[in-house]
């Protein structure tokens, strides 16, 4: 028995169908497509979408399938990264890179620390000063 059939309690047409529908943007197939070629009715597979457990294998079947994808996007971005004719793409493709890896954020963190040694009386003239200033405009 293999380790899918003990974790989900699904039949083999069920296990084709939401392997189906996990990667449907491949196979760009109707519901009505899905369950001829899982020998069901589409109602049967208008009800297994609603059993727990066709649910959960479809998501783990989707979950891999994106982990396999993941290393087409960064295919992707390398061959972008390095033969793109736009600099604009080039540079977009390396950021997303660097984002990725953790070497580019976009958050600044800066530090400055102020001295004021003025007296308390200084900083009352001061104020008072400006408050003139603005009297006057």
């Amino acid at each position: 028995m293999s380790e899918q059939s003990k974790k989900y309690a699904l039949n083999g047409s069920q296990r084709l169908a939401a392997e189906i529908l996990a990667t449907n943007d491949v196979h760009k197939m109707t519901l009505a497509q899905i369950a001829e070629e899982a020998g069901i009715a589409e109602r049967t597979l208008y009800r297994w979408k609603q059993d727990p457990d066709f649910i959960a294998y479809q998501n783990e079947v989707a979950e891999l399938t994106m982990k396999d994808f993941l290393a087409e996007a960064y295919n992707s971005l390398k061959t972008i990264a390095r033969g793109s004719q736009s600099e604009k793409n080039k540079l977009k493709a390396i950021e997303l890179v660097m984002k990725n890896q953790g070497r580019l954020t976009e958050v600044q963190k800066i530090e400055a620390k102020v001295e004021d040694n003025r007296s308390n009386e200084a900083i009352e003239a001061e104020i008072d000063n400006l408050k003139k200033l603005l009297a006057e405009m």
